[in-house]
């Protein structure tokens, strides 16, 4: 199944040279489906056997398309497809066996999940690449596996300046009996931290792709305070369940020494500075953020 954002489809409505564009550029992601579920498959195998998980079987595989414009962040369409699979896979499973998969808690966490990765998978840095794959046990004996992948087309008369890009997300439910022997733990407030950190990183990824160029001043800003947004309603999250906030994780980090998304960011800073005031808040928020030890 494939959607598309209102601003796309708006376009792709009034001339046919767009709706053309947009479909070649959906058939090229289909295109790639054979090749990505290959390599998404033994991705699934190699953190399996690093889990020590022998006897998984599928519950789920499924996937879906959704196209819009790079600056365009609400992947809200297919997190709830994801989820509804998630629900539904859950649902038909031993009525008697305790789902903590089912809590909205979990559901929370599971569609931050998708949104990282998918969004992880739209970005050019090298700083984001490794976060559009994800292995995460729901509950006891349930694991969900996610992998995103994407393509960009960019035509200045068609589309305007901005690229329009279509994020493929595969999704893969499976069961392990002798994991649910094991009594493993379903852990939320571990997949809101690993969101937590992996949206910073997609954060100072979006600074470095300013610096290189790859996104203007107001795409940075627009996809920052999104990101920030999500930031912060992660860490209230982890506030709330009273494990280590946002400060208490940034002075771990800092006492380990700076980390690759510091040095990214303030390489960044670095290259902004010579551009002269066009990107000075990009800057100034960079700079704030370096002595914050928010990176």
């Amino acid at each position: 199944m494939a959607c598309r954002t209102p601003s796309v489809k708006r376009v792709a409505d009034k001339t046919v040279k767009a709706k053309e564009q947009i479909d070649k550029l959906q058939k090229m992601i289909e295109a790639q489906e054979a090749t990505n579920k290959k390599k998404f498959y033994t991705e699934i195998t190699n953190h399996l056997t690093s889990a020590n998980v022998t006897d998984a079987r599928e519950l789920s595989y499924s996937s879906d398309i959704k196209t819009e414009y790079t600056s365009e962040f609400s992947l809200d369409k297919i997190a709830a497809v994801v989820t509804s699979s998630l629900k539904a896979v859950a649902a038909a499973s031993d009525p008697t066996v305790v789902k903590p998969a089912m809590s909205a808690e979990a559901i929370d966490a599971y569609v931050d999940v998708v949104n990282t990765v998918a969004q992880a998978a739209k970005s050019s840095s090298t700083a984001s690449a490794s976060l559009s794959f994800s292995m995460n046990r729901l509950s006891p004996g349930m694991f969900a596996f996610l992998y995103a992948s994407s393509v960009s087309i960019q035509e200045d008369e068609t589309f305007g300046t901005e690229a329009v890009t279509s994020t493929a997300i595969y999704y893969r439910l499976m069961e392990s009996i002798d994991d649910v022997k094991h009594q493993a733990k379903f852990d939320a407030a571990l997949i809101d931290k690993n969101n937590y950190l992996h949206m910073k990183t997609l954060q100072a990824g979006l600074t470095d792709d300013l610096a290189q160029g790859e996104i203007d001043i107001n795409t940075w800003m627009k996809l920052d305070e999104q990101y920030s947004q999500a930031v912060a309603k992660l860490k209230a999250r982890l506030d709330a369940d009273q494990i280590k906030s946002a400060e208490q994780m940034a002075v771990k980090s800092k006492s380990m020494g700076p980390s690759a998304n510091h040095q990214l960011v303030l390489d960044a800073i670095k290259k902004l500075s010579a551009f002269g005031d066009v990107h000075k808040v990009a800057i100034e928020k960079s700079k704030e953020r370096i002595a914050n030890a928010y990176y």
